[in-house]
């Protein structure tokens, strides 16, 4: 497997009580970092996983019912957490960014497309169509705001589903297939079913020979797969399917005690990230 480099960035985070995350959380509200994981390919160059927040997840939010979006989950987006600030910091541009894995089309994880206009998308085409055809209600009560897709986002869209698949063999069991994403396994594409209509996590390899799970919100932290700990019946109600949830999390719990070399990230675990920032100063 292709080897790569990997940067976890926070672009921006919310505020939840810990309860409705983790069942047995505290009841005080605590942050959730919003994840995005810059990839460089070592021919491809930079690839993103997902992009956070942008500042036009306020616009989005004005008009009503989309403003009880952003009172329920109010987010927070410094300057130096900015996508395009991060990047720069990186020596990455814009523009060179070639492709964005989409792990779903919820609006903390793709706020910042429109910022990225050389990019191609790749999703899975049940989240691209619960977005794009859904109801106004329906979305929003799943998280999902169009209007921060750009104009061309269906002109710049790859189905993950069209990829070739490939046998992850038994130690990954109950994920059976993965989709190569890029054409020489480096970058496999998951299923991780339940919390939206389609999710995708990425399975890739580190210059280190670190192997990592992107997992996106099949989990909201990596205590609720080691202690098998769901989230709230509240958070459940606006997922996709609480039981594909449980399954997937149930899963993952599985996968990781078969490989405890496998590091699994969530994308709103502050822990993780902070603990791979620590162990990986330069990103590798």
């Amino acid at each position: 497997m292709t080897r790569v480099r990997l940067h976890l960035l926070t672009v921006g985070r919310c505020r939840h009580p810990e309860w409705v995350t983790i069942r047995g959380g505290g009841l005080r509200p605590i942050e959730f970092p919003a994840l995005a994981a810059l990839i460089v390919h070592p021919t491809i160059g930079p690839i993103l996983y997902d992009t956070g927040y942008a500042d036009r997840f306020e616009t989005a939010t004005q008009p009503c019912p989309e403003r009880f979006y952003r009172w329920i989950t109010p987010p927070s987006l410094p300057r130096e957490e900015q996508l395009l600030t991060q990047l720069a910091g990186l020596g990455v541009e814009a523009r060179e960014v070639s492709r964005v894995l989409v792990s779903h089309l919820h609006a903390d994880h793709v706020a910042g497309l429109r910022d990225l206009p050389a990019s191609r998308f790749l999703a899975l085409e049940a989240d691209v169509t619960a977005c794009l055809h859904g109801s106004r209600v329906g979305r929003l009560m799943h998280g999902m705001l169009p209007a921060l897709l750009p104009d061309d986002f269906t002109k710049r869209l790859d189905l993950v589903d069209a990829r070739p698949v490939v046998d992850l063999g038994p130690l990954w069991s109950p994920f059976t297939r993965a989709y190569d994403l890029v054409g020489d396994g480096s970058l496999l594409g998951v299923p991780l079913p339940g919390h939206a209509p389609a999710q995708l996590g990425v399975l890739l390899r580190t210059e280190d020979d670190r192997e990592v799970l992107l997992a996106a919100d099949a989990c909201w932290s990596a205590r609720a797969v080691r202690e098998q700990r769901r989230p709230s019946r509240i958070a459940g109600l606006v997922f996709d399917d609480w039981t594909r949830y449980c399954d997937t999390l149930a899963g993952l719990g599985a996968v990781a005690s078969r490989q405890p070399g496998l590091t699994i990230v969530p994308s709103h675990c502050a822990a993780s990230i902070a603990a791979w920032q620590a162990g990986h100063p330069h990103g590798r």
